[in-house]
């Protein structure tokens, strides 16, 4: 007999209602089941409601930014992996996550395969 796999949970932040549902498609593909929010305070709300096995989040929202997100996460002692998206990733934002574990950037627009690559980057143990 096979035992079910409880299927992993993903939250994605992000104020672009079409890139919610273009990642929520794309990470059923990968086994995770996806909750979608449209701002800051809506994700820290969720994360602090649910462990989440995956985050996926824009860097520049309304209310709380996506590396102010990551903070939260990281000063709770939660190491939920975390992909971080912009259009444009800032050296700023570089140096703001270059000591943070289990964080991938994404650049936008990406590719499927690009999503494929940064969710095993913030899987992964290695700092990206």
């Amino acid at each position: 007999m096979v035992a079910d796999r409880k299927p992993l949970r993903c939250l994605v932040a992000d104020d672009e209602v079409q890139i919610g549902s273009l990642l929520r498609d794309a990470l059923a593909h990968h086994g995770y089941v996806t909750d979608i929010v449209a701002d800051g305070e809506s994700a820290a709300r969720r994360l602090a409601e649910q462990e989440y096995a995956l985050l996926v989040t824009d860097v520049l929202m309304p209310i709380r930014t996506g590396v102010e997100l990551v903070r939260d996460l990281r000063a709770k002692g939660r190491e939920t992996p975390v992909v971080l998206m912009s259009s444009f990733l800032s050296e700023e934002t570089l140096a703001a996550c270059s000591k943070l574990q289990h964080i991938a950037f994404l650049q936008k627009p990406f590719s499927l395969s690009d999503l494929r690559r940064a969710v095993e980057r913030a899987n992964s143990s290695i700092r990206c």
